[in-house]
């Protein structure tokens, strides 16, 4: 567990082992999510990666996509990448 003070303005500073454990540099973008009663911190690209992979699960069970489906297309794909190099 890490402790951190709040400042008048209401800043918190990070703990190290909690940056190094998400990867936070300065600059980067943090998210607080609330999740029944408890704040959880992520790093906010995180939150964008996330928010494409359930729109693109969305779409592709609307479309009738399944993880097989994906999976083959893979293959093709890696077969494609494959013939390509040996050129």
């Amino acid at each position: 567990m890490e402790i951190s003070r709040i400042s008048s303005k209401g800043q918190v500073t990070i703990p190290k082992p909690i940056r190094d454990m998400l990867k936070l540099n300065e600059g980067d973008r943090v998210a607080f999510l609330e999740d029944n009663g408890k704040v959880v911190i992520t790093k906010a690209s995180l939150i964008a990666l996330r928010e494409l992979q359930d729109a693109l699960s969305t779409e592709a069970q609307e479309k009738g996509i399944t993880e097989q489906d994906l999976l083959n297309e893979l293959e093709v794909v890696r077969e494609e990448m494959w013939n390509e190099r040996k050129k």
